[in-house]
């Protein structure tokens, strides 16, 4: 049996905990899993983690969580790790990874392409950087609209509501679809913006939309439902904003092209891994409300349009992101270095779906 010790912050991003969370759960009998947590709830400083983990020796290899879990690990224990850079790596967080790889037997694994080539880039040997792109739970994901879910929200029937993908951070720029919702309100007060409500911006999103329309042109879920979970926002929404300006997280993206949404995006390295202009998406240039506000126009005036990029972004979805190769995937990271062989995870191939479309 390979014994994994999971280590994460406690207020880790919505993309880490779900990971760390299934894997836990999915892993099978071959694997055990345990999991601490630095913060609230958990070890309260990385000193008490490092003297705790310390006087602990019944488990194979660790699978850090972001750069503190990193950092932390490394100062506890001699066995191997796996490290999971957060969604919105910084630079210096890569130059960091890169010199505890000259002290400790370090396997990255990146939830995208461009966070890896960030990391290869930047000095982290190849062979011991690795591409697992994160997993949709599909039975979670709930595509009915619900009306009684969208009145417990405020909003009517008529109105057209747009979800911010994801968790209001810097990076996902929810100011800016907050800034392009009150340009559609003012052309036609249909038009409703719902976040999640979780994140370090999210306040913010939710004051501007305040002071640009209203109390009632944002909408922020987990003030009104208590906590839930972003699946059980799809029945409400009726077009998904991915409003990035960087790197950021992509689980909440590829569970809206599950949930088979039309999505209106801007083009940044992370999100073009996902979306394609006018074939799973409307794309626009990232940090102008306005031109995002002219896309959402343009799909909502051609009902094919709307039709076909949310159909192939399903198919992608269900293509790309199954949940069954996330974990398969993880268990042969888990199994190889814990045998302290060469980790090799191998290149997915293109399913059924799109060679049916002509995309493979």
């Amino acid at each position: 049996m390979v014994r994994v010790l999971h280590l994460l912050d406690a207020d880790a991003d919505f993309q880490t905990e779900r990971g760390a969370s299934s894997l836990a759960r999915a892993l099978g009998s071959n694997f055990s899993v345990d999991t601490r947590r630095l913060g609230r709830g958990g070890y309260r400083n990385r000193a008490a983690a490092v003297l705790a983990l310390r006087r602990e020796t019944d488990f194979d290899l660790i699978h850090a969580w972001g750069p503190g879990a990193l950092t932390t690990a490394a100062m506890a224990s001699s066995k191997p790790i796996v490290y999971s850079p957060l969604p919105e790596t910084r630079r210096r967080d890569v130059s960091w990874a890169r010199a505890v790889m000259g002290y400790r037997h370090v396997e990255v694994v990146c939830p995208t392409a461009t966070l890896r080539r960030v990391h290869v880039e930047r000095g982290v040997p190849l062979e011991r950087c690795h591409l697992i792109r994160p997993g949709v739970e599909f039975g979670k994901v709930r595509r009915r609209r619900d009306a009684a879910l969208r009145a417990r929200l405020g909003f009517g029937d008529a109105e057209h509501v747009l979800l911010a993908a994801g968790e209001s951070t810097r990076a996902a720029a929810h100011t800016d679809a907050a800034w392009a919702a009150s340009i559609l309100n003012i052309l036609n007060p249909k038009y409703r913006l719902l976040l999640w409500g979780r994140g370090d911006h999210a306040a913010k999103a939710k004051r501007l939309g305040d002071s640009l329309g209203g109390p009632q042109l944002v909408t922020a879920a987990e003030r009104i439902l208590g906590r839930v979970d972003v699946e059980d926002l799809l029945p409400a929404a009726d077009t998904v904003l991915v409003t990035s300006i960087g790197a950021t997280a992509t689980l909440p993206v590829s569970i809206a092209m599950a949930a088979g949404l039309p999505i209106v995006g801007t083009v940044t390295y992370t999100t073009s891994e996902l979306l394609e202009d006018r074939h799973t998406a409307l794309m626009t240039a990232p940090g102008v409300p306005r031109r995002l506000a002219r896309r959402v126009l343009d799909l909502h005036q051609d009902a094919s349009l709307q039709w076909s990029i949310a159909d192939m972004a399903r198919t992608e979805a269900y293509e790309f992101f199954s949940f069954t190769r996330f974990v398969e995937q993880f268990r042969g990271v888990y199994q190889q270095v814990a045998e302290g062989r060469g980790v090799v995870v191998p290149e997915q191939a293109a399913g059924a779906g799109l060679r049916f479309h002509g995309r493979a």
